[in-house]
């Protein structure tokens, strides 16, 4: 038991013992590691301290660099392998105008110059493929506001763990450089081709004697057998030494040259001559940079053989005339400054009537001068004193009274010190000559008059011509609508064309004769030059269909706004030289080239050249073709005018200020160019409102009353005939006086007024129902008159009258005053042309819609050439070419389609294949026949229709 507490009580005491150890190991441990906690937060806090130092200093070093960088003029950038920005410098917007947000992520090829994008994008490949450390080029990049910069940059490859990271540049604006590289070369260029293409030999030497430039012909002058290149690097002395031989004086050249380059001044004209007899002149220019630092000089020879001959020929011709000169009729005599006369020469003293003595020592201006001509000697001797040589005219008085004229040719006497000292006067009697020009004046005038009265016949023979052609060009189209035979269709086509043709001789000679007498009005206002000439283009495309022509604009890229000028005057310009060209073209090609020649403040000086591709005209017959009735081939040619229109159209050039020349070549045609002054509008041409006035309607006229004042009893059936025809009621008048008595009784809607009438003409007509009260007082009154002089136009709107009907006048034009002042109108709500049933309305509203101008030139055109190619056809029927006839129609046939004659267009269609397929040639007669009564039933249509259009 006792063994048991002691064994017990020992292994507690050994327990214990164990415990106090372990305790004091793990107090020991427990040191220890505060110990090593106490160091380790020393060594944490030391770590921080360290971290936020360095922290700072890293930011610190940020911000420098970003300062550097910012600070720097230059581009600094980073683009990956791929080409697209990942970081770009901020100087990027003062360069470039971009953000650095707008070039992050975009591809490099978006800022660059298109043509240079594919040699950079080769420049970048090439580098990474070859693993390039550094490398420099230079291209264009397009700014934000479009204009371009030259960037100079120079790139880095960046490389991580062997692989290409990204690429690093720095670039600069090197614009300046650029610009002045290019105008170093272009300079150099410049001097080059100069110096090559001098009609003189020209060789420049460095200052080490060695040749750095010549020219072909130096070589050529000199006999040197090599090239200008060759001859570079070659040492001048001893090329001297070779061609000196060439020289009459061998020696003397060497030591010219050799005192010109020790002197090293500017020599210029010294002549030297040759053993081939030829001269040349030396021009030595030595060059020095800055004033001081010598660089070379430059050596010219010039062959001046003729030169030299010349001055010889002229100075023994100046001998042999001097000579002859002392025996002609011419007086000469000298005077001092102050007009005392110091020598006369025989031949003047007979002329005067004078000896020498009694002329010496007296005063020129009291002795020979008449009062009136005093003041232009004076002005004279001012002259002569300052230098200045003079002729002038005057009369002398000679020693028995009587006057002569002369011709003086005065120049100054100056002494060897340069001082004028006096003059000398050549006097040459042209008594004779200025009775002849006296003469000359009367005889002037007489022509004068005699041209005014030729231009007065023309007016009053116009006149009287006009108001029968009105009713012969009437009653040819009268004579349509009443159903003639096909015989008697041709007499009227006849008696239509050749009407027609006296209709526009006399509107040229009226043209011509208003231009002559400066009644030529300039209307100014703004217009749209481009659609002008837009317009013109298509009047001929549609002309021209079928002929192997075309008809191109070429127009100036700084004509878009609207200019100031007379644009009716413009197109009556384009219209006849096109025309003129058209005529005298077979094949191939007109061209309107307009551009804007000159600017001079708001004044635009506009060319214009009409080209085309026909005959020509031979060199010496061009003065003629702007001549009046001249024509440059007049039996040559199948077409015939008057001879007019291109003189008209120099005239209406050179009334508005322009100019106007012609340059050919026979087969290969003709350029026509004119200059006109015009002013660019600030404000946009005038455009036709939807608001103006409509047209009426041929149906809706009928509620119209006219009355017809005319005292032509041929004229008054032709009017008469055609408002019956569009049955229009109508009152007639024989007189002014019978129409201010019907004016009192009845309402008119319109009243045509004649102006040429007895008892009482339509001025004073006109200005009598205007001025008292009667139902027409303010009815629209049209003047109708033979004459279109301007004066008789103001006088006639002076009067009160409303429009001006030109005689002979067309049923169309007619038509088209009527329906000008119908308050109707003929478009729809939409302003889409409302065209007549007759016609294919749909398919003229797809082609034209609400553009009338286009319509309206359309119609023009198919009436006025279309329809006489359309009267062909029975000809042509006749004559049994049916391959002809087969062509004939298919060029005509859609034209029909351009005027809504669908109809027609499908029988022009049968035709042709009838005319193709070789069909009975009565079949194909009844086709033609057929055609042709039903286009004349559709004309009247046509052409109401154009005259609608004309007015919208």
């Amino acid at each position: 038991m006792e063994e048991d507490i002691d064994l017990l009580k020992r292994r507690l005491v050994r327990e214990k013992t164990a415990r106090l150890q372990a305790e004091a190991i793990l107090e020991k441990k427990a040191l220890a590691l505060y110990n090593a906690n106490e160091q380790l937060l020393h060594l944490n806090e030391n770590l921080e301290q360290q971290i936020r130092d360095k922290l700072a200093e890293l930011r610190e070093s940020e911000q420098r660099y970003r300062q550097l960088i910012e600070s720097v003029q230059d581009i600094i950038y980073k683009i990956s392998p791929e080409g697209f920005f990942t970081f770009v410098s901020p100087v990027v917007e003062k360069l470039l105008g971009y953000t650095e947000e707008e070039f992050l992520g975009k591809h490099f090829t978006d800022f660059i110059q298109p043509g240079y994008r594919k040699m950079l994008i080769a420049f970048y490949q090439a580098m990474m493929d070859e693993r390039q450390d550094s490398t420099y080029n230079e291209f264009p990049v397009v700014a934000k506001d479009g204009h371009i910069v030259w960037i100079g940059q120079t790139v880095r490859l960046i490389e991580e763990d062997e692989r290409m990271h990204e690429l690093v540049a720095v670039a600069r604006d090197v614009s300046d450089r650029k610009l002045a590289e290019t105008e170093l070369e272009t300079t150099q260029t410049r001097l080059a081709t100069l110096i090559t293409n001098l009609q003189s030999g020209v060789m420049v030497e460095d200052e080490y004697g060695k040749v750095i430039l010549a020219n072909q012909l130096f070589c050529d002058i000199f006999e040197i057998p090599v090239t200008s290149q060759d001859l570079i690097g070659y040492n001048c002395a001893e090329a001297r030494q070779q061609v000196k031989s060439l020289f009459t004086e061998p020696e003397a050249f060497i030591d010219r040259m050799n005192q010109l380059l020790e002197n090293r001044q500017p020599c210029i004209g010294v002549e030297i001559s040759m053993v081939n007899g030829h001269i040349l002149e030396l021009d030595y220019i030595p060059i020095f940079l800055d004033d001081h630092q010598y660089m070379g000089h430059l050596w010219k020879y010039t062959d001046v053989t003729e030169k030299y001959l010349a001055r010889e020929l002229i100075r023994r011709s100046e001998e042999k005339y001097r000579g002859i000169m002392n025996n002609m009729e011419l007086g000469l005599f000298e005077v001092d400054n102050n007009q005392t006369i110091v020598r006369s020469y025989e031949r003047c003293c007979i002329m005067l009537g004078y000896t020498e003595e009694e002329m010496v020592g007296k005063n020129a201006s009291d002795l020979l001068v008449p009062a009136e001509f005093v003041d232009v000697v004076d002005r004279q001797q001012k002259e002569r004193q300052l230098g200045i040589a003079g002729s002038y005219e005057l009369q002398l008085i000679k020693k028995d009274g009587s006057r002569i004229w002369v011709l003086v040719s005065g120049v100054p006497i100056v002494d060897e010190h340069g001082l004028v000292v006096g003059s000398m006067g050549i006097h040459y009697d042209m008594t004779e000559r200025k009775q002849l020009e006296q003469a000359l004046a009367k005889a002037k005038h007489f022509a004068e008059e005699a041209q005014q009265a030729e231009k007065q016949f023309f007016a009053n023979m116009s006149h009287e011509i006009r108001t029968p052609l009105n009713a012969i060009i009437g009653m040819s189209h009268l004579l349509f609508d009443t159903q003639p035979t096909k015989q008697q269709r041709e007499y009227i086509d006849i008696l239509k064309t050749s009407a027609d043709f006296l209709h526009s001789l006399i509107s040229d000679l009226l043209d011509m004769t208003k231009i002559e007498a400066g009644r030529i009005e300039i209307h100014v206002r703004p217009f749209d030059l481009a659609g002008l000439l837009r317009s013109t283009q298509k009047v001929f495309q549609m002309k021209l269909q079928g002929r192997p022509i075309s008809v191109d604009v070429m127009l100036d890229a700084r004509i878009t706004d609207d200019f100031i000028g007379d644009d009716i005057m413009l197109n009556q310009i384009l219209m006849n030289l096109v025309g003129n060209a058209e005529k005298f073209t077979e094949e191939g090609q007109i061209q309107i080239m307009v551009r804007v020649k000159k600017e001079e403040g708001t004044k635009h000086w506009v060319e214009f050249t009409v080209s085309d591709t026909g005959v020509g005209i031979p060199d010496e017959k061009l003065d003629l073709v702007f001549q009046k009735f001249k024509q440059v081939n007049p039996q040559g040619h199948k077409h015939k005018g008057t001879g007019l229109g291109l003189a008209i159209t120099k005239e209406l050039v050179e009334i508005q200020g322009g100019t106007i020349s012609v340059r050919s070549e026979v087969g290969h045609g003709s350029f026509f160019t004119f200059v006109l002054p015009y002013t660019k509008s600030l404000t946009p041409a005038e455009q036709k409102s939807s608001t103006d006035k409509h047209v009426a309607l041929v149906d809706e006229l009928k509620t119209c009353h006219v009355l017809i004042v005319e005292d032509n009893l041929m004229n008054q059936t032709y009017i008469g005939s055609l408002l019956t025809k569009w049955t229009i009621p109508y009152t007639i008048a024989s007189d002014g006086k019978q129409a201010v008595e019907k004016a009192k009784k009845h309402r008119f809607d319109i009243i045509l007024m004649d102006i040429q009438m007895p008892i009482m003409n339509g001025y004073e007509a006109t200005v009598a129902i205007r001025s008292t009260h009667n139902p027409n007082q303010h009815v629209p009154i049209i003047a109708l008159t033979a004459s279109a002089m301007l004066d008789h136009k103001s006088i006639a709107m002076e009067a009160g009258m409303d429009d001006f009907l030109t005689k002979p006048f067309e049923p169309s034009q007619l038509l088209a005053v009527l329906q000008r002042f119908a308050p109707v109108t003929h478009v729809n709500n939409d302003g889409c042309i409302l065209f007549d049933k007759a016609l294919d309305q749909r398919r003229l509203s797809e082609l034209y819609g609400t553009d009338t101008a286009y319509a309206s030139e359309m119609f023009s055109m198919f009436l006025t050439d279309v329809v006489p190619d359309i009267r062909k056809l029975p000809s042509l029927c006749l004559a049994q070419n049916w391959s002809d006839l087969a062509s004939f129609a298919h060029r005509l046939k859609p034209t029909l389609g351009m005027v809504g004659l669908s109809g027609l267009e499908d029988k022009m269609r049968q035709l042709e294949n009838s005319a193709r397929q070789d069909v009975d040639k009565k079949v194909i007669e009844v086709y033609c026949n057929d055609f042709i009564e039903e286009i004349n039933k559709v004309l009247p249509i046509l052409e109401t229709e154009l005259q609608k259009l004309s007015q919208v």
